[in-house]
C-alpha cells in the first residue's frame, strides 16, 4: 500500500480527470474513492493510467446500503440494498474486477454483515484488503469475535491536537495500519503553532508538511484531501527529510 494518496471525493466532476492525472505525474498512486468511482475510472482512462499502477480504495456505508440514503439514525428496511449489490456496483463502476482495499466507511449497526460479505469477496480475491474507517478499539474487538479476518487499515483523523496514541498502538501491535484522511488544510492552532513554525524553519519546511512528516514516521498512511496541484506538490515533498526523536515527541505532546 503506498504511504501517500489523495481522497478524490471532494473533486470537482469537471475537475476530476485534470486532478488525478497531475496527482499520477507527481508520484501519487493511491486513490481513495467514496460514491465517485464512475468518476475515477474515467480519469483513468483518459489520462491513459494502467488499472495495475494504482491503488484504489472504495467504501460501503450505511448511506449508500440505501435508496434515498440513510437519514437521522432511520433504517427504513423497504428501501434496504443488499450489500453485495452495493460492493459489485463499485466494481461495476470503477470498471475493474478488483478493488485494492474496500472500507467499511464507520462502524455502523450492519457492520457485522457489511463484514462478512467482504470477507467472501475477499477470499474470492474480488477485494485485495479489507479495512475499516472510524473504528475504536470495542468494534475492533467486536470484529475479532464473529471473523477470522481482522482489518488490513482502520482509516482515521489523526493530527497533535489528537494523537490517538493508545488506539494507535492497538493497532499497530495487531498489524493494522492506520491510515489518516485529513481535513483540507491545517486548523488554525496548528499553523499558527511557534514551536511547529521553528521545526519547519529547521528543515525548510512548511507546517504541513512538518504536520504529514510527523505521521509519516509513525508509519501512519496518508491520505489527503487537497487536491490542486500546490497542495499535492507540498504533501508529497516530505520524504528528503527526518524528523529527530526530539522533534516527533514535541510535536506529539503539543496538546498536553
Amino acid at each position: 500500500m503506498p504511504q501517500l494518496g489523495i481522497d478524490t471525493s471532494l473533486i470537482p466532476e469537471d475537475k476530476m480527470t485534470e486532478a488525478i492525472g497531475k496527482a499520477y505525474e507527481l508520484g501519487y498512486q493511491l486513490f481513495d474513492t467514496c460514491g465517485n468511482e464512475w468518476l475515477m475510472a474515467r480519469a483513468l482512462r483518459e489520462n491513459g493510467i494502467k488499472r495495475e499502477d494504482v491503488f484504489i480504495t472504495a467504501k460501503v456505508d450505511a448511506y449508500s446500503q440505501y435508496w434515498g440514503g440513510y437519514r437521522h439514525g432511520n433504517f427504513n428496511i423497504r428501501k434496504f440494498r443488499p450489500i453485495r449489490s452495493v460492493v459489485r456496483k463499485s466494481f461495476k463502476h470503477l470498471e475493474t474486477d478488483y478493488v485494492d482495499l474496500f472500507l467499511i466507511h464507520g462502524a455502523c449497526p450492519i457492520a457485522k454483515k457489511v463484514w462478512l460479505e467482504l470477507s467472501y469477496l475477499y477470499c474470492d480475491r474480488r477485494i485485495r484488503a479489507m479495512g475499516v474507517s472510524n473504528f475504536l478499539q470495542p468494534h475492533l474487538d467486536a470484529l475479532a469475535e464473529y471473523s477470522d479476518f481482522m482489518p488490513t487499515v482502520n482509516q482515521l483523523e489523526i493530527s497533535p491536537l489528537n494523537t490517538k496514541k493508545e488506539l494507535l498502538a492497538y493497532c499497530q501491535q495487531r498489524g493494522i495500519v492506520i491510515s489518516y484522511c485529513g481535513l483540507e488544510e491545517l486548523p488554525k492552532e496548528l499553523m499558527e503553532n511557534g514551536m511547529l513554525k521553528e521545526i519547519a524553519s529547521r528543515h525548510k519546511k512548511t507546517v504541513v508538511q512538518i504536520v504529514l512528516r510527523w505521521m509519516q514516521q509513525q508509519n501512519i498512511v496518508m491520505i489527503s484531501k487537497a487536491w490542486d496541484k500546490a497542495h499535492l506538490e507540498e504533501s508529497i515533498s516530505i520524504f528528503d527529510f527526518e524528523l529527530s526523536d526530539e522533534e516527533m515527541n514535541e510535536i506529539g505532546s503539543i496538546r498536553s
